[in-house]
């Protein structure tokens, strides 16, 4: 490692930089047409101020590496394991929840998958008020599946 950056260190590489570009451009600067001399002054310019800002860049990584983990990233390690329940079942409880509170999430979502595992056609269950369908009601879809060959 090169030593730790700091910014009156960037600066003064700034500088230097600022000087080496600008002892190139002067030349290209006097000897190109007076309408490409913009062009030459502002590349000139974007190529010190590239230059710093990597420098700064790399200066905030090597800060905020060294600062260790932030008390989110503490607080999410804390968590504990993972359930024991399996994230796919945990979808399938979200989606039963979601289709008793909202009947077109019902219609459009879980029935399309209920009915797909079937070979012959289910009866819907009745809805209730803009909402889903009872657990009951569901109950009853889900042991006709179950019983099916």
């Amino acid at each position: 490692m090169r030593g730790e950056r700091s910014l009156p260190r960037i600066l003064v590489h700034g500088a230097l930089l600022g000087g080496v570009v600008l002892l190139a451009t002067v030349p290209v600067y006097v000897y190109v047409e007076p309408a490409w001399r913009a062009l030459v002054a502002r590349l000139a310019s974007a190529l010190v101020l590239g230059g710093l800002l990597l420098q700064l860049r790399r200066a905030l990584a090597e800060r905020l590496a060294q600062a260790g983990p932030s008390a989110l990233d503490e607080a999410r390690a804390r968590r504990g394991p993972a359930p024991a329940v399996p994230r796919h079942f945990l979808d399938l409880v979200n989606d039963v929840r979601a289709a008793r509170r909202s009947r077109r999430y019902f219609e459009d979502v879980l029935w399309p998958r209920l009915a797909a595992f079937t070979a012959r056609p289910l009866v819907r269950p009745p809805g209730r008020r803009g909402r889903g369908p009872s657990l009951a009601h569901l109950r009853e879809v889900i042991a006709l599946i179950e019983k099916q060959p």
